[in-house]
């Protein structure tokens, strides 16, 4: 489990996925069988390619995008290998797997052959990862968005891959038990004001979050209204914007600002952009509700550490 759940990954990911989608990387010369030795059980999943069959309880897992091995993570699922996500904030779980590719999405298949998982699960923006591993291991490609926009999603197609069906439904119920707590005790407070997330890489421009994805979803959920310009993100996507743009968010009264420290923001750009004096005339940054954090959600464990943490926004305002 991760110790501190904002995924440093998830933003880059979320930015750079079309950009990752061709990774390299050295290929494998003997495929692989499709199932683990010994694997008996298995079970068919719909996947962004069509139906595939892969074991009922895989026992090493490989993830080969981002996001996905947080989601994992979260499931408790048997993660044997992943990108190199060691560098991120809470990339600790990640030196105890096997490395698979580097923090740029590309793969190494000699290390996946070596590995042998019973199953690879990627994103279905890895049209040609998959190309090399469909015909040796099973393998699915999850939907970044799935029949909906946001996050849940992808953890249901994720959970459904492994057998993890009854772990979100857990987890779900503990998010709306949350959600519900914290809307009776800040019920006068959450119609009050409009709130808007965004962040920066550099400190020479910024991003926004839609109203639908990331720490979007547990806003909504919480019944949180939106700033007009969050409203024009369109949905499922990370909107990225200039500073001369900054006066977009004249209209939010409450700023998340999301701080994902290196390697994706650079050391400083946070405080840079908003020393920036287009940031400090906005009306949030006036009346001092700007808060800092990591609200990036991918997983339900990011969910209720965002929760836990706009309990303490809404607190102060």
């Amino acid at each position: 489990m991760r110790s501190a759940r904002g995924s440093v990954a998830a933003l880059a990911a979320a930015v750079l996925a079309m950009t990752a989608a061709c990774g390299g990387g050295t290929d494998s010369s003997e495929p692989q069988n499709s199932a683990a030795p010994g694997a008996s059980a298995t079970r068919t999943v719909q996947s962004a390619k069509g139906p595939v069959e892969v074991p009922s309880d895989p026992q090493k897992i490989v993830a080969i995008d981002f996001q996905i091995p947080y989601i994992l993570l979260d499931l408790e699922a048997k993660l044997a290998g992943a990108i190199d996500l060691t560098a991120a904030k809470d990339g600790a779980p990640f030196k105890e797997l096997t490395i698979i590719g580097n923090d740029a999405g590309e793969l190494n298949y000699e290390k996946i052959a070596e590995l042998d998982p019973d199953l690879v699960i990627g994103a279905d923006y890895q049209e040609a990862e998959y190309a090399q591993l469909k015909d040796r291991y099973p393998t699915v490609l999850v939907s970044a968005t799935g029949g909906e926009p946001g996050w849940k999603s992808q953890v249901r197609a994720v959970a459904d891959a492994v057998n993890k069906a009854d772990k979100v439904e857990a987890l779900e119920k503990a998010y709306q038990d949350k959600v519900t707590e914290l809307k009776g005790k800040h019920s006068a407070k959450i119609p009050s004001a409009k709130w808007a997330t965004l962040g920066t890489y550099d400190g020479k421009g910024w991003y926004l979050y839609d109203s639908v994805g990331g720490p979007s979803t547990a806003l909504a959920d919480l019944g949180i209204p939106f700033d007009e310009a969050t409203t024009k993100v369109a949905d499922g996507n990370v909107q990225q914007y200039s500073i001369e743009q900054l006066n977009q968010l004249n209209g939010a009264d409450v700023l998340l600002f999301d701080d994902l420290g290196p390697p994706v923001t650079a050391e400083g750009a946070a405080a840079t952009l908003k020393a920036d004096p287009l940031f400090t005339s906005l009306t949030a940054a006036k009346g001092g509700k700007v808060f800092d954090g990591e609200f990036n959600i991918i997983d339900y464990g990011d969910a209720m550490r965002v929760l836990t943490t706009l309990d303490e926004v809404l607190g102060t305002i």
